[in-house]
């Protein structure tokens, strides 16, 4: 085994042997425990159990002779995090090992939520469930009612539609931080921002639909990273295109919310979502459900689709399409039209939700977007 693990090459080992003591003390430089099953299996299920309970704790693999169901499944419950089958196959150590590779790196990035502002991802897998209006209205009602600093940024980049929304004509827009070379910093994203009259600020889809495939999930990761460290909430409109852009967002992101209405095919999508973030193994992250433009009496109900989700609704938002239009035609925002309506009263339940807990460390008020970037900036000085 060590044979076939030294001539990976890729990625690089440092390899010890040890023998399995159940009572040694964790050993934080150690990355990966591989387990030989080799005869003792109560033994080395004891050692791996033993493992899976430490802190820090390393990621566990278990090699096997045997292929008995049976021992896979006390394997698993003892806390392995992969099976491999001796002899040795070097693909499938090498895949798993990069897979453990890529979840420390997902949960490194993770840690940084830890800090900062918070990141808000709403997405769904079928269009017309109003992902676009709930994240602009969530986010003005995160500026209105608790006066947050507050951004959202349009990764639905093709349809660009939060800037309609929010009657804003970007000069600028992401494409301004995706072109440029150097490292990015807060002047070159305070200058690819556009204000709202609330108080918010919008970073805006590409004006032209070829443009929005030169945006990468670098560029994603890099910014959503600077924008924490400027306001309390970024919300993210990741609309219903799923690629590596969205992806680089929901792993930066305290609050994943899938957005759905009630019909089947949402319930199925939601489903097929479900499935996805669970096979990209994102760390910490736990999608939320949102009924969006809910009706009472509807023949599926709530409880409907939270049975079928198995989890209940995160946030009801009831359906106003009256009160919207109004919005669109006035070229007015929710709270200007209005402000007492259910719709509004929703939207500020959710704000209050995700307001609770996320209030600055430092007691501070809130400060002006240029307060900020010179805080920023100073501190990076």
């Amino acid at each position: 085994m060590r044979e076939a693990l030294a001539a990976l090459g890729d990625p690089v080992l440092d390899i010890l042997e040890l023998e399995p003591d159940p009572d040694a003390a964790p050993d934080a430089t150690i990355d990966v425990t591989m387990v030989v099953f080799n005869g003792d299996n109560e033994l080395s299920l004891s050692y791996l159990n033993a493992q899976a309970g430490q802190e820090p704790r390393p990621a566990l693999f278990a090699l096997l002779h045997d292929r008995s169901p049976d021992l896979m499944k006390r394997v698993l419950r003892a806390g392995a995090d992969e099976l491999l089958f001796l002899p040795l196959d070097s693909g499938d150590a090498t895949r798993a090992l990069f897979k453990i590779s890529e979840t420390r790196r997902r949960e490194e990035v993770h840690n940084v939520n830890n800090g900062g502002g918070t990141i808000v991802s709403l997405v769904s897998l079928i269009g017309g469930t109003g992902v676009t209006s709930l994240a602009a209205n969530l986010a003005l009602a995160l500026r209105y009612a608790f006066e947050k600093r507050v951004a959202v940024i349009d990764l639905d980049l093709q349809t660009g539609g939060l800037s309609v929304f929010l009657n804003l004509e970007p000069e600028r827009t992401i494409m301004a931080l995706a072109e440029g070379t150097r490292k990015l910093d807060s002047i070159q994203l305070e200058s690819a921002l556009s204000k709202h009259a609330s108080g918010i600020y919008l970073l805006a889809a590409p004006k032209r639909i070829e443009d929005s495939e030169l945006v990468s999930d670098a560029t994603v990761g890099a910014i959503l990273d600077l924008m924490r460290q400027l306001f309390d909430f970024v919300i993210v409109d990741c609309g219903t295109h799923i690629d590596a852009n969205s992806v680089a967002a929901w792993e930066r992101s305290r609050h994943l919310f899938y957005v759905l209405d009630q019909s089947i095919g949402a319930a199925r999508c939601a489903w097929r979502f479900v499935d996805l973030v669970g096979r990209l193994g994102l760390p910490g992250v736990e999608p939320s459900f949102i009924l969006s433009r809910f009706v009472p009496g509807h023949p599926i109900s709530e409880d409907q689709l939270s049975h079928t989700l198995a989890q209940p609704i995160h946030t009801r938002i009831p359906r106003d399409e009256k009160v919207l239009e109004r919005v669109q035609l006035s070229a007015q925002d929710l709270w200007q039209v209005a402000p007492n309506s259910p719709l509004a009263k929703s939207v500020e339940d959710l704000a209050r939700r995700l307001e609770v807990g996320s209030e600055t460390t430092d007691g501070s008020s809130p400060s002006s977007l240029v307060s900020r970037l010179l805080n920023v900036i100073g501190a990076r000085t």
